[in-house]
């Protein structure tokens, strides 16, 4: 259903393409696309990038400097509900080039904005920089537009850090901004996220007549996704009231609109929300039946990945014969045109040239055969690596599992849900990393990210870490093998954490010097020597550090960098793993 949506778009986008012609085209009908664009991000993120990709086509035609960039930024948040980081990054840079080109203050900041809201998930520190360096613009400027969208991003920070009362005070000057502007759709939105902090407070009553406030303003503009969020929290409600039947209602409400929006995050969530109401309501067949449902939903997804991954591989090798087989038939016909002028001269002209082009063969099928000896070897080190990384997928998965099985077995049923859901959110990224070779840091940490907080909820105050980085270092530019840091963690954790009595940490350090990236991983726990003296013979070990090594090794092979790891116990206890990586 996505990729018929996706043809329609297209279908749209090239004929608007063939029915203005560029020598017509002016700056305000490419201000009118940029703002479709815009006005479809909730309700089709698809159909913003494209109309986007044709403003952006107009745009350039006339090098209309400010069409340029806005249809950059508004491609780059389309990215951004797609959950495309890379692409949104590449968007809001180019963006942000042709504003200070053009001095445009006021969209300096809004790309400033745009930037935050990538950051807020993973680092909220840096989230909150880049909303004050907005901020700051806006006030110099006195646009209450952008006061108002800062304050509702600052405060979805502080409740995603639980400061929840903070978060409220952030909300309400943001709701007075849009109401006194008549900025309907960002003020629904300030509606359905305090439904869900004055859920996080348990006032009950107040999130419901706001939720309800919200999908009613919701419906009325289409914004399917402030439809989805805010019924997903009322089923939340009615699940804890034990009031079934309207937490039916809402999830019936919720998934029917992530079904049409073809949101499958959200849909994996309401078939589980279906399986908690069954579950409350001691229908276990049926909760059975919606429990296998997720398991499916998500079996489905990593289907598709290495799908798409064989197809785009097939087609790439497909493509290389077809230029072989084009350089083949122009090398014969060059030959014979070569053979015909020779034929014609003397003898022992015809003698040399024939030894010759024996000797011309002879050097060429050594060449051909040396180089598909050193093919042949390549494709063996890059299967074995690819054959490793697939090793460490289940690994890390066992893991994962081992702790959700915990909170099972001590009937733990909410600490179970809560690493449900962060397990969930994991394994899109993990299926989404797990089948590429490289990746940006960036993704990387926001991966780490998400790991360490869902060890977190497992450990409780057993557990802290910290993730450091440098103010230096440009994490959407930088280039690393992919499942490279999270195995040392994730051993630090089960390995070094784990067994001792009193609570632990886990800190992660960035840094850069001299074109090479360290890492850092240091964690109070009982030490290596010590974690391994203490297995008995039989006892399990961990073969994820193992596969790291020889892939490190394969890749040092293979691309012939200088890849360097060390691990040393500091002191009687402690870990510390350093991680030097060529950039």
């Amino acid at each position: 259903m996505l990729r018929e949506s996706y043809r329609t778009i297209l279908q749209e986008y090239f004929s608007l393409a063939s029915n203005l012609e560029p020598d017509l085209i002016d700056t305000l009908d490419i201000n009118k696309i940029n703002n479709a664009a815009f006005n479809t991000r909730l309700t089709n993120p698809y159909r913003t990038v494209v109309l986007a990709d044709s403003a952006l086509f107009f745009a350039k035609k006339i090098n209309y400097f400010s069409g340029i960039a806005e249809a950059n930024r508004i491609k780059g948040v389309g990215f951004y509900y797609l959950s495309d980081t890379e692409q949104a990054v590449k968007c809001y840079i180019e963006a942000l080039k042709y504003f200070k080109i053009n001095n445009d203050r006021k969209n300096e900041a809004r790309v400033y904005n745009n930037f935050g809201n990538l950051y807020k998930e993973i680092n909220y520190n840096k989230a909150l920089f880049y909303y004050k360096k907005s901020l700051s613009i806006s006030k110099k400027l006195n646009i209450d537009e952008f006061t108002a969208g800062t304050h509702l991003n600052i405060a979805s920070i502080l409740r995603s850090q639980g400061d929840y009362n903070n978060s409220l005070k952030y909300l309400k000057i943001s709701e007075e901004i849009f109401s006194k502007s008549k900025d309907t759709i960002n003020y629904i939105t300030s509606l359905q996220n305090s439904g869900v902090i004055f859920y996080k407070l348990k006032d009950f009553e107040t999130a419901i007549n706001r939720l309800f406030e919200a999908i009613s303003q919701a419906r009325k503009h289409n914004l399917y996704k402030v439809i989805v969020g805010s019924n997903l929290t009322l089923a939340s409600i009615y699940l804890e009231q034990n009031e079934y039947k309207k937490a039916e209602v809402a999830i019936n409400e919720g998934i029917n609109f992530a079904r049409k929006m073809g949101d499958n995050s959200s849909v994996y969530y309401y078939l589980f929300k279906r399986y908690e109401l069954e579950e409350k309501r001691k229908n276990y067949p049926i909760a059975l039946k919606y429990l296998k449902e997720v398991q499916h939903h998500d079996s489905i997804q990593l289907s598709k990945n290495l799908s798409d991954n064989i197809g785009k591989t097939s087609s790439h090798y497909l493509q290389l014969q077809k230029i072989q087989k084009n350089e083949l038939i122009i090398a014969k016909q060059k030959y014979k045109e070569t053979q015909y002028w020779w034929l014609i001269t003397t003898i022992i002209t015809i003698v040399l040239l024939a030894t010759l082009i024996v000797i011309i063969i002879y050097i060429l099928s050594q060449k051909k055969k040396r180089k598909r000896e050193i093919k042949f070897q390549n494709t063996i080190v890059t299967l074995e690596q690819k054959a490793l990384q697939a090793m460490m997928n289940p690994h890390f998965v066992f893991n994962v599992i081992n702790t959700i099985q915990y909170f099972i077995g001590i009937n733990e049923s909410k600490s179970a849900n809560q690493i449900l859901t962060g397990f969930a959110r994991l394994m899109r990224k993990h299926l989404e990393i797990c089948l590429k070779s490289t990746l940006t840091l960036f993704e990387e940490i926001q991966y780490l990210s998400l790991y360490l907080s869902l060890e977190k909820i497992r450990f409780a105050e057993k557990m802290k870490y910290s993730i450091n980085i440098d103010k230096k270092i440009e994490t959407e530019e930088i280039i690393i093998p992919s499942m490279l840091i999270q195995p040392f963690i994730e051993n630090a954790v089960w390995h070094g954490l784990l067994p001792k009595e009193e609570g632990g940490f886990i800190q992660i350090d960035f840094s850069c010097n001299d074109n090479l990236l360290f890492i850092k991983i240091t964690d109070n726990g009982i030490g290596i020597s010590n974690s391994i003296n203490n297995r008995t013979h039989g006892q399990h070990t961990s073969r994820g550090l193992e596969l790291i090594h020889e892939r490190v090794h394969l890749l040092n092979k293979i691309n012939k960098t200088s890849i360097h790891i060390t691990q040393t116990q500091t002191g009687e206890s402690g870990t510390e793993v350093n991680i030097s990586i060529p950039i």
